[in-house]
């Protein structure tokens, strides 16, 4: 890089770096790409950087690739914590009973017990652990909330009262944010 880099904006910076990251990321972080394309992992270096673009001075470019390699750590980091956070809380996830399957429901498959071992069943597992997880970021707050304290064991009652509703509606609610739930997997597990 020349003298002109101190004059650069963070962003353009950033952009003459991304290839770097993606490279980076694949030798570094190449765990993570199970549940994240190398492109999010990329954009969510970036935005931490430009998040801190105020304290930002360029003071050279050994001094710059440091700041950044320890910006993409921490965010490398923070995605394995999340992705393990959600690991350890899967097995109340995947036990939400569904209702019923109708022909074709990609639902209709997940076995949520150990009933059955085995690496394809341990592939499987993981998939759709990962799609559900997908489903769960897309929905609302409040139908994500019902559909973890549903698989927590938290009562109906207790969610009323969390929510503010009556026992009724809370029942309502929580059939809605499973149905959602479940259209939005059926869109993951295609996409």
């Amino acid at each position: 890089m020349s003298d002109s880099d101190t004059s650069r904006p963070l962003d353009e910076l950033l952009l003459d770096r991304r290839a770097f990251l993606g490279r980076w990321i694949r030798k570094e972080a190449s765990g993570l790409l199970r549940f994240e394309t190398e492109e999010d992992l990329v954009q969510g270096i970036c935005q931490r950087a430009l998040a801190r673009a105020d304290a930002f001075t360029y003071d050279g470019e050994d001094a710059f690739v440091g700041w950044l390699l320890t910006l993409a750590r921490r965010h490398v980091a923070d995605r394995h914590d999340y992705w393990s956070a959600l690991k350890r809380g899967s097995s109340r996830v995947l036990r939400l009973t569904w209702g019923g399957s109708t022909p074709g429901d990609p639902l209709a498959n997940i076995v949520p017990v150990d009933t059955v071992t085995g690496p394809g069943t341990f592939a499987a597992r993981k998939e759709a652990l990962v799609h559900l997880s997908r489903a769960l970021s897309a929905l609302p707050e409040r139908d994500r909330k019902l559909v973890l304290w549903s698989g927590e064991g938290k009562s109906l009652q207790e969610q009323a009262d969390a929510l503010g509703i009556t026992y009724a509606a809370a029942q309502r609610a929580g059939l809605r944010a499973m149905e959602r739930l479940k259209k939005t997997f059926e869109l993951v597990a295609r996409s």
